[in-house]
């Protein structure tokens, strides 16, 4: 019984069964596994979307009330603002994925249409910078203060910072799981495909231990989780505007991109990946 009062061990549970509440209806419906015969409309279905990916701030934010009450609320609410960081979490914010992807792609096809690319560079601010905004205020603002703010904040100060990646990785990908049962309507994955699924969950694994470094090195400051989450999201539809369809080998050649800096990241931080030794306030568990 201790497991389920540990205070990450309630954050889990709470995300999984709150989001998965929400998103059961298009799962059950045509929209998804088609065990009943109706369609979730478009404005419903958005919203319940939208209201399962709040599920993870909503969660972190209750529990931090509850262990260290308003005080700690406080300061969690503070690390949405936090921006004093330093010139470097927002570089890489900004840049690094579209550079990882560029990468990715000329690894993937031996070449990059440079020419195309400069025709084209105003997608930057037409695409990217506008999707790096809206991604945000729909989507990560409700997945990061819980994942980041709230689980690995926690575990990484009783458990070594990369073992708390990988397991914050492996759960933020299971917690996708409806996702791949839907069939039509955004952000629909066809039928399921468990192939896929597991890929996803190993690379959102790997992607972690990157964001984890980024994260702690930013004094774990919930606004660049925000936007290192939203820049990911945003690169998607740059990239479909500078090349069209991407290699479907290309998703091969980027887990091995990440898996190789994920290691970079844990040896040139032997292993702390920017973790400070010390629990602060905000984090010490209770």
């Amino acid at each position: 019984m201790a497991f389920f009062r540990h205070p990450v061990t309630r954050y889990f549970l709470i995300a999984f069964a709150g989001t998965w509440f929400f998103q059961l209806p298009m799962v059950l419906g045509r929209d998804g596994l088609g065990l009943f015969a109706y369609h979730v409309p478009m404005p419903t279905y958005v919203g319940l979307f939208l209201l399962s990916s709040a599920v993870p701030a909503v969660s972190g934010a209750w529990l931090t009330f509850k262990l260290e009450g308003r005080p700690g609320l406080q300061r969690f609410v503070r690390r949405f603002g936090q921006w004093r960081v330093g010139v470097a979490p927002f570089l890489i914010v900004t840049l690094a994925y579209p550079v990882l992807y560029l990468a990715g792609y000329w690894l993937t096809t031996g070449h990059l249409p440079v020419a195309d690319l400069v025709g084209k560079w105003s997608a930057l601010f037409t695409v990217y910078l506008p999707a790096l905004l809206i991604f945000p205020a729909l989507i990560t603002w409700g997945e990061e203060p819980g994942w980041r703010g709230f689980a690995l904040t926690r575990l990484q100060t009783e458990v070594h910072p990369v073992i708390a990646s990988l397991i914050v990785g492996a759960l933020h990908g299971v917690w996708h799981l409806p996702i791949f049962l839907l069939v039509s309507g955004p952000p629909a994955s066809g039928p399921f495909n468990l192939a896929n699924f597991l890929s996803n969950t190993g690379t959102i694994m790997v992607i972690t231990v990157l964001w984890s470094w980024v994260f702690n090195s930013a004094g774990r400051s919930i606004l660049i989780a925000v936007l290192l989450h939203a820049s990911g999201n945003a690169t998607g539809p740059l990239m479909g505007r500078w090349f069209g369809q991407l290699p479907e080998s290309m998703g091969a050649t980027m887990f091995r991109l990440y898996l190789g800096l994920a290691v970079l990241a844990i040896v040139l931080t032997r292993g702390r990946l920017g973790n400070r030794s010390d629990p602060t306030p905000a984090a010490a568990p209770v």
